[in-house]
């Protein structure tokens, strides 16, 4: 049996795919394996395919059962990691506080905060100095007179 790669020329003849599990067949003056070059070819003798191929055929009709299962299993299993996970990501969702930037949730009243801290209105401020200012005016022209 000589190996050979996928991609490459052939002679006529049965090429079993070890991979896939296939027979590739050519007649006349061969031709090119199908596949990329990393997969791997057997030549197979015609003598030796009478025999190798039906011992494929039982070896499937007898792990097919086992394949069934191993199906159905994997499936379930796969339907009860999904369903574990997406709860789990429905509870953290749910008990998870929202994330808001720029928001101090543990400083305190926001009722109070507005109050004592309530900016003045410009007209506001600037009447306070003008009030300063006459009152530093009045000071000192009493301190003038004396």
């Amino acid at each position: 049996m000589a190996r050979h790669n996928g991609g490459e020329t052939v002679k006529a003849g049965f090429y079993f795919n070890r991979d896939a599990w296939t027979v590739t067949t050519f007649s006349g003056e061969g031709g090119v394996l199908p596949g990329a070059a990393t997969e791997r070819y057997l030549r197979v003798a015609t003598p030796l395919l009478f025999v190798f191929a039906p011992l494929m055929g039982a070896l499937f009709a007898m792990f097919l059962p086992f394949i069934g299962i191993a199906m159905v299993l994997q499936y379930v299993g796969r339907l009860m990691v999904d369903t574990v996970r997406d709860t789990a990501q429905a509870a953290v969702g749910a008990t998870a506080p929202a994330w808001r930037p720029g928001v101090a949730n543990l400083s305190g009243d926001d009722a109070k905060k507005k109050d004592a801290a309530a900016p003045a209105g410009p007209h506001e401020t600037l009447d306070a100095i003008e009030k300063e200012i006459e009152t530093i005016e009045r000071e000192s022209d009493g301190r003038d007179k004396k």
